[in-house]
C-alpha cells in the first residue's frame, strides 16, 4: 500500500512556506520549500503554492492521489468557506482568491483553510504544548502584523468566518493619531509589530525630539534601511530615540497579552514571529511585569509565557496539525 502525505501552506505578509509529510507528521519526515510573497497580481500567492508544491511532489517522487489534503493557512482575514483572503492590510490586493487556482491544479484534494494564527495554534498544541497546557493555549505572533490563536477549553476558537482573535487589530490606544493599515487608529499592532516599531521610529526621527545618533550611524545615515532589527540593535547601545520605540512596543505588547488573558483565561501564551529574534528585549520585561503586578494588565491570574520552539515552522506545523486532526476528528476542531 502507498505512502499517504499530508500538505501544508503558510502564507504570510514576507514568505510562503509549503510542506509535505507522511500521515503520521513525524518531524524528521517533513519535507519544506519557501519563497517571498509575491504581490504582483491576485493570483501571485496561489501561483507560488502551486508551484512549490509540484516541485515538493516531483522532488520526493510523490503522486498526486497519494495525498491525504492540503491544509493552507493564510494571514487574514480570509474566508475559509470560498477559500479567498479579503481586507487584508499587509498582501497587496483586498481580494485574494486561493481555493479555485489551488483546486484547478489539485482536483480531488480536500483544501482545508484557516487563518494563520488559528493554524499556528493547532502546530503548538500537536508539536510543542505540554498536556497541561493544550486545553487553555494561546499563540501571539508579533511580526508584519500581530494575530492570535486561541484553544479554549479544548476546542479552537474560530468566529462565524474563521476570523477569530484578530487581537493586532485590537484598540490598545483608543484616542491615538496613529493609523494602522487596516485603516483604523491605535491598533495594537501600530506600536509593536515590525512594520509599527519602524513607522514609530521614522516618525519619531522627523519629529527630532530625542537623539538618535547611534540608530543613525547603524544605517550610515540612509533612513530607508532602518527596520526593526536596527531599532532594537541600537536600543541596546543607548540610543535613546530607539529605546523610546522599543519600550513602547514592550508597553503595549504587555496590555495585549493582559487584555487576551482577561479574554480567554488561557494557561499559556506561546509567542512567535519575526519579532521575536529580539525576544530578549521584549519578553522578560513583560514576564516580570506579570509576576510583581499582574493586576495592573490582567483581572485573572497571569498566564506562562513562553518563547515557541517551533520558530518560523509554526504556521507551517499548523497547516499541517490541521489536516490530520480534521481527518481524525479530533476534538479540538469539532
Amino acid at each position: 500500500m502507498e505512502e499517504r502525505y499530508i500538505v501544508g501552506v503558510d502564507i504570510g505578509g514576507t514568505w510562503i512556506r509549503v510542506g509535505i509529510c507522511t500521515a503520521d507528521l513525524k518531524e524528521e519526515n517533513i519535507k519544506r520549500k519557501l519563497t517571498k510573497t509575491g504581490k504582483e497580481n491576485q493570483y501571485s500567492i496561489s501561483t507560488s503554492v502551486n508551484k512549490l508544491l509540484n516541485e515538493l511532489l516531483v522532488e520526493n517522487r510523490i503522486k498526486k492521489e497519494q495525498l491525504i489534503g492540503i491544509g493552507l493557512a493564510s494571514a487574514g482575514p480570509l474566508d475559509i468557506e470560498k477559500g479567498k483572503i479579503f481586507n487584508n492590510a499587509n498582501l497587496g490586493f483586498k481580494i485574494i482568491p486561493l481555493k479555485k487556482p489551488i483546486e484547478k491544479k489539485f482536483p480531488g484534494i480536500p483544501i482545508y483553510f484557516i487563518n494563520d494564527c488559528n493554524g499556528a495554534v493547532l502546530g503548538v498544541h500537536y508539536f510543542e504544548a505540554e498536556d497541561r497546557e493544550k486545553d487553555n493555549l494561546v499563540y501571539i505572533t508579533i511580526s508584519t502584523g500581530i494575530g492570535g490563536g486561541v484553544i479554549c477549553n479544548g476546542h479552537l476558537l474560530l468566529g462565524k468566518e474563521g476570523n477569530a482573535v484578530e487581537v493586532g487589530h485590537g484598540l490598545v490606544a483608543p484616542k491615538s493619531k496613529i493609523q494602522c493599515n487596516c485603516g483604523a487608529y491605535g491598533c495594537w499592532e501600530v506600536f509593536s509589530s515590525g512594520t509599527g516599531v519602524k513607522n514609530r521610529a521614522l516618525e519619531a526621527i522627523s519629529e527630532g525630539k530625542l537623539n538618535t545618533d547611534i540608530l543613525l550611524k547603524i544605517v550610515n545615515n540612509d533612513i530607508t534601511k532602518i527596520t526593526a532589527k536596527e531599532i532594537f540593535q541600537a536600543a541596546r547601545k543607548g540610543d535613546k530615540l530607539s529605546k523610546k520605540v522599543v519600550d513602547d512596543c514592550v508597553f503595549y505588547t504587555t496590555v495585549g497579552f493582559g487584555l487576551v488573558n482577561n479574554f480567554y483565561d488561557c494557561q499559556t501564551i506561546y509567542v512567535g514571529g519575526a519579532m521575536m529574534k529580539d525576544h530578549k528585549q521584549i519578553l522578560p520585561p513583560i514576564i516580570k511585569k506579570f509576576k510583581e503586578n499582574p493586576i495592573i494588565f490582567t483581572i485573572n491570574n497571569p498566564p506562562e509565557i513562553k518563547l515557541t520552539k517551533l520558530g518560523d515552522d509554526v504556521g507551517l506545523r499548523g497547516a499541517l496539525a490541521l489536516v490530520k486532526y480534521k481527518t481524525e476528528n479530533h476534538k479540538v476542531i469539532s
